[in-house]
């Protein structure tokens, strides 16, 4: 008889697939057990046992949309994501400036527009700390860059810069660069960077992996694996660390589609996917970026933005481009995974898998979903198309208060983080946290989806507001339905769910052991519930430390 490796008892084990049970027992990286009675003859001289102390046992946590290289790079430099406010950036800044005497510029990211007068950085508050040398700092929602005077002054950006046509260069009343660039704009500093080299990305993505188990993570879906949002392709990357055995978790690929080049990408994407052979990454989805957001005016909407009525956003891809790209690709084998937060690019993008004959177990998914027409939601379950939901955005902080509501009109407002809405529908749901843009949490989200506030420990929502008066609050979902999105749901967008997801016989020992039962605490205390240990195909890579 096999003998288990591994045991856990004394608590609830959530099976997420209807089921319970008081027991689990892992060998060889694979459950072999469920319940007392299964449990027990399995057990043996080698056998670890784990009492759970009435925590609970869950498949672990994956992220449907999350940018790992962007993130673990930003834990890497001047990472700001645990301050907020002016004042506490600037000192950050300022001492990390002075710790790297040496370095050309001066880089970080994870700044909150709501701390700024008027919701955007100037220029002459980061020359103040860091003088001479050009700074560039990327917003959290990674749509926009702080930059200082010398910056804009090395991207040889003045008053006579015309903005690039996907993107802002904001001004002053008298027509001078602030220091706030937008979308498009950001590049024309950014591409003056030097570039991480492949060693660099390799430690970023450690980082990053590290980070997440610690968050109860094993498997995610990286939304942009290409030459894309600043930083170079990851591909190599992933591949290298696979094959050495460095990948412990379960990474999905979307490979980035390039605007401007046309569907003759398409091969080009298939020989790149089908040239990797090992199983712990795989890229198997393809990212198309069809708008921006609200806050800056690009996500694309059906009615015009509030106090500008002329201004409906943009969609970076032609709609019959993206109908003829998204047949392709379906036709390729791939899933597709947009990003649409405007009304109007979810339209675009159901309209584009509609025309499309989809073959067989595709898993197209629109992530974001900001705003969604009430027609588009019932069109989303009819399709099959998965909502790919960042539950930790669904509270009245200051970011949506400030920042982005102002913008929206009230019948915008009545559509906003429609998850109960889409629960209700049928639609499937699969959870992700769009790291670094929020944090990757999954237990935080859970806490939003379920009470639309924020949970206590957040940062970034430590007012009343954020905390106690929810955001359309028949819009949450259930503890199950949240939970259900950060594990089966989002195997399934992530093409996992034949082996991760759900807890039974065969399939893999990915699990997370949480301190107490969410299925048996207040709401309001979800988001206090902590990660205790994280096993990747029955392998712990993550336990604290005892003192």
């Amino acid at each position: 008889m096999t003998r288990a490796d591994l045991v856990f008892h004394n608590g609830p084990v959530h099976t997420m697939d209807g089921g319970r049970a008081n027991a689990l027992a892992v060998a060889g990286g694979r459950i072999i057990g469920l319940g007392d009675d299964e449990v027990r003859p399995l057990l043996g001289p080698g056998t670890d046992v784990v009492d759970l102390r009435g925590g609970a046992l869950l498949p672990a946590f994956q992220d449907a949309h999350v940018h790992p290289v962007i993130g673990g790079l930003q834990r890497l430099e001047c990472d700001l994501t645990d301050l907020h406010g002016l004042a506490d950036y600037l000192d950050r800044i300022h001492a990390y400036a002075a710790s790297l005497p040496g370095e050309e510029w001066i880089r970080g990211a994870g700044w909150y527009g709501d701390v700024f007068p008027g919701g955007f950085p100037s220029r002459t508050d980061l020359d103040a700390v860091t003088g001479a040398r050009p700074a560039v700092f990327t917003s959290h929602d990674g749509h926009g860059a702080w930059v200082n005077t010398a910056a804009l002054r090395r991207a040889g950006i003045t008053r006579d810069t015309p903005d690039p046509p996907d993107g802002r260069i904001l001004r002053d009343a008298d027509g001078r660069p602030t220091g706030m660039l937008v979308e498009g704009a950001v590049e024309l500093v950014t591409r003056l960077l030097p570039p991480p080299g492949r060693r660099r990305i390799e430690e970023a993505i450690l980082q990053a992996q590290r980070y997440l188990h610690g968050l109860g993570i094993t498997a995610w879906q990286d939304a942009a694996v290409g030459d894309a949002l600043g930083i170079p392709d990851p591909f190599d990357a992933y591949a290298s660390l696979a094959d050495r055995g460095l990948l412990t978790a379960r990474v999905v690929g979307a490979l980035w589609w390039r605007r401007g080049v046309g569907v003759e990408q398409v091969a080009e994407l298939v020989d790149r996917r089908d040239g990797i052979v090992h199983g712990r990454f795989r890229p198997t989805a393809v990212k198309i970026m069809q708008d921006g957001v609200c806050e800056n005016l690009t996500a694309a909407v059906l009615e015009p933005y509030r106090g500008h009525g002329h201004e409906r956003g943009i969609s970076f891809i032609d709609p019959a481009e993206l109908a003829e790209a998204t047949a392709r690709l379906d036709a390729a084998g791939f899933d597709v995974h947009f990003h649409a937060v405007g009304d109007r690019a979810v339209r675009e993008c159901l309209d584009a898998v509609r025309a499309a004959e989809r073959g067989t177990d595709r898993r197209h998914q629109i992530a974001h979903l900001d705003l969604i027409d009430p027609v588009d939601v019932v069109r989303m379950r009819e399709l099959g198309v998965i909502a790919n939901i960042q539950p930790l955005w669904a509270r009245n902080d200051p970011v949506l208060v400030d920042t982005k509501l102002p913008f929206l009109g009230e019948e915008q407002q009545r559509h906003h983080f429609a998850f109960g809405s889409l629960a209700r529908a049928g639609v499937p749901l699969a959870a992700g946290s769009d790291w670094p843009v929020s944090s990757p949490n999954p237990l935080w989200g859970v806490h939003v989806a379920v009470n639309r506030t924020a949970p206590p420990d957040d940062p970034h929502a430590q007012d009343h507001r954020s905390r106690h008066d929810p955001l359309l609050p028949e819009q949450a979902v259930t503890v199950g339905a949240a939970l259900a999105a950060y594990t089966s749901g989002a195997a399934r967008a992530n093409h996992l769910d034949h082996e991760t997801g759900t807890l039974s016989r065969g399939r893999a020992a990915d699990l997370v052991v949480l301190d107490r039962d969410p299925c048996a605490v207040p709401a309001d205390e979800l988001g206090t519930l902590r990660v205790v240990t994280t096993v990747a195909d029955g392998r712990v890579v993550h336990q604290p430390e005892v003192p």
